[in-house]
């Protein structure tokens, strides 16, 4: 393919050797003087390991072409990449001032002809802002022309300095957010070579899976740091104990957890949250991290109720009550309270949890649920078919009633407010809403 790639930076740079070493024909688009010197005579503008020796093979090659003409590179190529940077503005929003200006100017030289072509974001920034600041731009330059010959995408790299070249080969996934099939097919053929798998998403959830990535980086950094400021307090060695953490594949580092759902609860990790901070700030440790995930915790149950007021329906039934699936422990289950919640403003409240018998309960469980639910045996119902009646809103707490159960025993229109994220978003003729952002959100509203 033919291919511009706007920028020169580490992203640029490394992109677009590493698409030329790939086979295709690529022009490299830089506009200060001083990095186009440089990579006019072979050599690379940025420090990375391989990137010299693979761009000098490249320009030599004739593959790799530097320029500062973005009509001709456009002209020349069927897709561009824009790797340009997006610095912080003053509010902390993406500075997208670079951006615009280059996509004006591709989409200007698109305009001067009839061939397809498609525009890729390398460079990150917020689907909000793109849909925002970016494709406005492209529609008032290209009108009608876009999604149909003329398609767009986000290309986001999970590049690492220090790696970047390798991690460009061999990449764990390959992932286009678009909307438009010319550029899911355009950016196919682009990373043809490459064997990885390739995700074809959503603008908005490429831009996401970007920043959730980032995000998460910059949390395991901070979690640690938190472990080392109070390993003191606990007279330890936290060098030994993160690498022993670092041991467990099963929970600490893996998927486990890292699926959306509810709130967490249950006897241990609450407690062991407070109890741990508690002697960070005793000993004057910084636990700014894990002060938060508590608080955050407790907005995850407030949106739900908040939620469930909005939605206007006085007769709730739950579906799972102790904290997690084949236990009947409620201590700390973030359902009790939410059925206490409910209960406290007035809601008429019925559950469902298979897992749960009165009569089996003991010690601190019992305690637990008999302190905060006093009448609980009038809340608990034995079936299914008893819990749930016509207008009711079904809560569904915990994976206890799949699609098809919930179809058979719900009247056509009910409301199910899938806590548990274990339901299909679409289930005729039931409306199935989930908690996003500030409350609920159907996602295929019917």
């Amino acid at each position: 393919m033919k291919v511009s790639v706007f920028g020169a930076g580490y992203v640029g740079t490394v992109t677009a050797v590493c698409l030329a070493s790939l086979g295709h024909r690529v022009f490299l688009v830089e506009m200060s003087p001083e990095k186009l010197e440089l990579l006019c005579r072979g050599e690379a503008p940025v420090t990375e390991p391989g990137l010299a020796d693979g761009l000098a093979r490249e320009f030599t090659g004739g593959r790799l072409i530097p320029t500062d003409d973005a009509k001709q590179a456009t002209l020349g190529s069927e897709l561009a990449l824009v790797c340009v940077g997006t610095p912080s503005g003053q509010s902390g929003s993406s500075d997208t001032a670079a951006i615009c200006q280059v996509v004006r100017e591709i989409a200007v030289a698109v305009a001067l002809t009839s061939a397809p072509f498609v525009i890729a974001l390398r460079s990150t920034i917020p689907s909000p802002q793109v849909e925002e600041e970016v494709l406005p731009i492209l529609v008032d330059v290209l009108g009608p022309r876009v999604g149909r010959d003329v398609g767009f995408a986000l290309n986001p790299e999970f590049l690492r300095e220090g790696s970047a070249m390798a991690d460009f080969m061999a990449p764990p996934f390959l992932v286009v957010g678009t909307e438009h099939a010319i550029a899911a097919k355009l950016m196919r053929d682009l990373y043809r070579r490459i064997e990885a798998p390739l995700h074809v998403v959503s603008p908005g959830t490429a831009s996401l899976l970007k920043y959730a990535s980032n995000a998460f980086h910059a949390v395991k950094v901070a979690f640690a740091n938190e472990v080392v400021a109070v390993s003191p307090a606990f007279g330890a060695d936290a060098d030994q104990a993160m690498e022993l953490f670092c041991r467990d594949q099963i929970l600490n580092i893996s998927t486990a957890y890292l699926r959306p759902g509810y709130a967490f609860g249950g006897p241990c990790l609450p407690k062991d949250l407070r109890a741990l901070n508690r002697v960070a700030s005793t000993h004057g440790a910084s636990n700014t991290l894990l002060d938060a995930v508590l608080k955050s915790n407790e907005a995850v149950i407030r949106g739900s109720v908040e939620t469930i007021v909005r939605l206007g329906i006085r007769e709730v039934v739950l579906i799972g009550l102790s904290f997690k699936m084949q236990t009947d422990d409620l201590r700390e289950s973030p359902y009790v309270e939410l059925a206490e919640r409910l209960l406290g403003k007035g809601f008429n409240l019925r559950v469902f949890d298979p897992d749960v018998n009165l009569g089996a309960l003991r010690g601190r469980n019992l305690q637990y649920a008999t302190q905060h639910l006093k009448h609980l045996t009038s809340l608990l119902c034995e079936t299914p078919e008893r819990a749930i009646t016509r207008g009711s809103l079904v809560v569904l707490c915990k994976a206890l009633l799949d699609a098809t159960a919930l179809v058979r025993l719900c009247a056509p229109g009910t409301l199910v407010l899938d806590l548990a994220r274990a339901l299909p978003a679409e289930i005729p003729p039931l409306r199935v809403v989930r908690l996003e952002g500030a409350g609920a959100r159907e996602p295929h509203p019917r």
